[in-house]
């Protein structure tokens, strides 16, 4: 069925409405209404419409009269005579319309002089529900098959997303370069498939070795591609492996314009093996913790510079210091320290160099795992908000 808002009187009408002769007697019209239990009969002469009866006509006689012999009157005397009617090709609209207006509830329907049907208020009160009904079912199907395609949409994306994550996975080192006298430990926890983070290391002639730890600013997919360009910028810049400050220059040249508002915070330190020197750079990265194990002290190597993509004029410092046997050098990104605890509190800088006091002298594998253990510990049933990346480095 169509919507009720456009069906015409013709599809509403009762088609073979009770109909008596003029001679009926009230009473037997009354008698017919019962039994039909309709509201209303039309008295007609043939298919000649003459009158309409109806319960209202039932009441006001009753009122009016205190006896009851106009029971046995016939309806010709009691009926509305030439009563509004309406043609079957009229709208409900005209029809309700028309109630309204007249005052009536039960309106016949001729045709070229023709008494075809009778449309009545409950059968626009009824076609009405009906049309709320089906609303209701159109727009319950139709949302539960937007569901479902969001929901297929959503399976799709997150099969898209993790097939992303496995793939820039790979571009991270299947495993640290390991040294007689330099050992590295590492751990990467993107909060979603994509992660922004990055870290990479880099070997010139088993001289010098470096290492890389980047955070692009956002998360997930933006993030992402701005980490998948820093590894391209990486690559691209390996001529000045042994040179910190010139290989971040390197990288935010080509950085710059690519990265919209996107931008990428980076550390860079190269470890001279034969002398121990330690030459680092840094881009708008948290300073790393160097464990002095010697002195069981802990400095920060800090450094000055713009983030990677801001500016293609950007200027980096370059600074330097000597590694002592039992040294740890600690890298993180940001997620480390911002991560929050259920009363919102930032787990900071503090707590990284309390951990690495109490495990400075263990391996550097020891050392990653207490500091991630402590910081999922510190975040409790909280989800993390933020990729988490934490590279270790011990000398000798």
């Amino acid at each position: 069925m169509s919507s009720s808002w456009v069906l015409s009187v013709g599809e509403l009408m009762v088609r073979q409405p009770i109909t008596v002769s003029p001679e009926t007697s009230a009473c037997a019209a009354i008698r017919l209404m019962a039994e039909h239990r309709v509201g209303a009969v039309l008295v007609t002469e043939g298919e000649r419409l003459l009158g309409i009866f109806t319960e209202r006509d039932v009441l006001r006689y009753l009122a009016e009269f205190a006896d009851r012999q106009w029971l046995d009157r016939p309806v010709r005397e009691l009926m509305t005579c030439d009563p509004w009617t309406i043609a079957p090709r009229a709208s409900w609209e005209q029809a309700r319309s028309l109630m309204e207006t007249v005052h009536v509830r039960h309106v016949p329907v001729v045709e070229e002089g023709r008494l075809v049907g009778l449309v009545t208020a409950r059968d626009l009160l009824n076609s009405y529900m009906e049309y709320l009904n089906r609303q209701v079912e159109l727009r319950t199907e139709e949302l539960r098959q937007t569901n479902r395609r969001l929901e297929e949409r959503d399976q799709e994306m997150r099969l898209h997303m993790a097939v992303a994550g496995r793939i820039q996975s790979r571009l991270l080192p299947e495993s640290p370069p390991e040294f007689p006298d330099l050992r590295f430990a590492t751990y990467y926890a993107p909060v979603d498939p994509l992660g922004g983070d990055y870290y990479n290391f880099a070997v010139v002639e088993e001289r010098d070795v470096g290492v890389l730890i980047a955070d692009a600013t956002g998360h997930s997919i933006p993030a992402a591609l701005v980490a998948i360009m820093a590894h391209t910028a990486f690559l691209s810049s390996m001529r000045h492996a042994n040179r910190p400050a010139a290989l971040l220059t390197q990288m935010n040249r080509y950085l710059h314009g690519l990265t919209d508002e996107h931008f990428v915070t980076a550390f860079y330190a190269v470890l001279n093996r034969p002398t121990g020197q330690l030459a680092y750079a840094n881009a708008g990265h948290p300073s790393p913790w160097l464990f002095r194990q010697q002195h069981g002290a802990i400095v920060r190597l800090e450094g000055r510079g713009l983030m990677l993509g801001v500016t293609a004029e950007a200027i980096y410092q370059e600074s330097a210091t000597v590694l002592e046997p039992g040294d740890r050098l600690v890298l993180v990104t940001d997620g480390v320290i911002e991560a929050r605890n259920a009363q919102g509190e930032f787990f900071g800088e503090a707590r990284v160099q309390e951990v690495l006091m109490r495990t400075g002298r263990s391996s550097v594998q020891n050392i990653v795992a207490t500091l991630a253990d402590a910081l999922q510990a510190y975040r409790g049933s909280l989800p993390p908000s933020d990729d988490v990346t934490i590279v270790a480095a011990g000398w000798r």
